[in-house]
């Protein structure tokens, strides 16, 4: 039943929605000529005719655009928040609330710093350089005689990296937006790493002093990315902010401190202190020093900690400002000092009361080539349904077009999921996320940074390159059936021996090449080496056989071909063309 109320207190009125509806409904529901519902459909990119289906969220804009509020949906099933750890089978006298842990996100210079800033009363982003946070620490506010602790982050990457090593840090994220000039490239590539990480969020909408504020627009751009306000029928809070006057900064805390409430971060009482290293430093006076956050437990001046591989004696704490403590509890984080050497970010401590026991425990962990991702932010046993991607494409054009063809294909165990889809490069970034999110990266028409090579190796990260959509869909389909996530390997298709070098336009320098062995393919990675050493590594732009573009050239055969960021080529230099595959 479709309800239309109204609200005494504003004269706006209240629409009660159901989950379908045709854009007919939606005309008739408001009591607006369908004409100007199909307009206004047509203005958010929307074509449909009035006995079409609208999507609930287009539904929820439309009508507020035309004045009227939407109840939140009841969902007949909805996942609820809840702790990493599992506390269900405890006595409410068996546990206690810890305080939130949140992360700020969002485009480079929307006032990431501004708000941590005005939130923790320091001058941190005049001393930084250019504005852009430098380091990652981690400090504890009160707000209403309640806790909680942001993670100062330079970036989503920070994020991300955190996740790919196993740390499930953070509780709520903090997307700043600002109101001038709304959702940017960044500001995408944070909301694919806060729905991947499976984070709650609040959105901040800064600078709404600016001439060019325009907030409504910013709310309507983050419904077309799936983030639906609260007064659109969503249930993302979203607060109005000036961080420069510190304007709206009361609301944030309290928004954050009503969300901490809800998620009911539980961890039992009375046991030893657990968590995770945030950073890692080695200071030339004090000696390795690592910054940690406390998830369950006491840390107190005297335990014996393993970080890691890593083990000592604490010997001082120190809080986010500064100051010494004795003892951090659940949620709070610290720098310690008295480790026998620099701790991994992302590695997880335990606390034990004596050296007996954490080099007994110690001996007890495997080795970093052995040891597995975190067994507290372990995987919800339904991700073995996904298959998870990382789409990144030579054009802006592109994007739309290789997600709606990867979209259309089925397979009735896998379920395929896109978690990021952008153009540009594939770079290290790209790799991180894949590294949290259990993915592999697609590159269409895309090169792929030296950077990204690295890390896909480090991180066992697939990376496939194409220029071809059937060749895509049919490996894609290949990968879907066997459902292949496992560790990577090169793979070598051929070398070829540089033979002279060209010009080709202003700019590009070609190589010049036979094949000594196996062949040379256009969607392959290459490496190129130059005595014992390794000068470059990427991928294709460019295979040619005599004046044809071709796909490969073969053993014996004469091509050139250009490579992304790379023209010095030197005669004898060796070329390797290899792909990154599972094994």
């Amino acid at each position: 039943m479709v309800n239309k109320q109204e609200n005494t207190e504003s004269g706006s009125k209240l629409l009660d929605l159901p989950q379908q509806l045709t854009a007919g409904d939606l005309s008739g529901i408001m009591d607006v000529a369908p004409s100007e519902v199909i307009k206004e459909l047509m203005r958010h990119g929307v074509m449909a005719n009035i006995n079409e289906l609208v999507e609930f969220e287009t539904a929820v804009v439309v009508a507020h655009e035309f004045g009227f509020k939407v109840l939140k949906p009841k969902l007949a099933s909805q996942k609820s928040l809840k702790s990493e750890f599992d506390t269900s089978s405890l006595n409410d006298s068996d546990v206690i609330l810890r305080s939130p842990v949140v992360t700020i996100l969002g485009h480079v210079d929307h006032g990431k710093t501004s708000i941590l800033d005005a939130i923790r009363g320091s001058n941190i982003a005049e001393s930084e350089f250019g504005g852009i946070t430098q380091s990652i620490g981690a400090y504890q506010v009160t707000h209403d005689k309640e806790k909680i602790t942001f993670i100062d982050t330079p970036g989503h990457e920070a994020f991300t990296a955190m996740r790919a090593r196993g740390a499930q840090i953070t509780d709520i994220a903090v997307l700043v937006v600002a109101a001038d000039d709304g959702v940017m490239k960044q500001t995408s590539e944070a909301i694919d790493h806060i729905k991947s990480a499976n984070t709650p969020m609040i959105v901040a909408i800064n600078k709404c002093d600016s001439p060019n504020a325009n907030i409504a627009r910013v709310k309507t751009q983050l419904v077309e990315y799936d983030v639906v306000p609260e007064e659109f029928g969503g249930d993302v809070m979203c607060i109005e902010t000036v961080a420069t006057t510190s304007k709206g900064i009361s609301d944030l805390l309290e928004s954050i401190v009503l969300l901490g409430q809800i998620l009911e971060l539980r961890v039992p009482k009375d046991t030893k202190g657990l968590g995770y290293v945030l950073e890692g430093t080695l200071d030339k006076s004090r000696g390795s020093l690592g910054t940690i956050l406390v998830k369950e437990g006491l840390v107190t001046i005297g335990d014996y900690i393993v970080a890691g591989e890593i083990v000592g004696k604490i010997r001082n704490l120190t809080d986010g400002f500064n100051r010494n403590v004795k003892n951090v509890g659940p949620g709070a984080p610290a720098q310690v000092l008295g480790l026998s050497s620099v701790p991994k970010a992302g590695d997880e401590f335990q606390i034990f009361k004596t050296d007996k026991e954490a080099k007994k425990f110690l001996k007890s962990v495997p080795t970093s080539k052995s040891r597995t991702k975190s067994v507290i932010s372990g995987k919800d046993s339904e991700d073995d349904d996904k298959f998870r991607l990382i789409i990144k494409c030579g054009t802006d054009g592109s994007v739309d077009a290789v997600r709606k063809v990867l979209e259309t294909m089925e397979n009735n165990d896998i379920t395929l999921e896109i978690i990021h889809a952008s153009s540009g490069s594939v770079n290290e970034n790209d790799v991180m996320l894949a590294s949290a999110a259990d993915a592999v990266v697609i590159g269409f028409q895309s090169q792929i940074e030296q950077g990204a090579i690295r890390q896909s190796k480090a991180n066992d990260v697939l990376i496939k390159n194409y220029n071809i959509v059937y060749e895509m869909i049919d490996d894609l389909n290949e990968m879907l059936i066997a459902n292949k996530k496992g560790q990577t390997e090169e793979k070598i298709h051929g070398v070829a021996e540089v033979l002279d070098m060209f010009s080709v336009g202003k700019r590009q320098v070609a190589g010049g090449f036979r094949v000594v062995e196996g062949e040379m393919r256009r969607n392959g990675l290459i490496k190129i080496t130059r005595g014992d050493a390794v000068v470059f590594q990427g991928s294709i732009l460019s295979l040619r056989h005599l004046k044809e573009n071709v796909r490969e050239v073969k053993n014996g055969m004469e091509g050139g071909l250009t490579v992304d960021g790379f023209n010095n080529y030197e005669k004898g230099d060796l070329i390797e063309c290899f792909e990154i595959i599972t094994t």
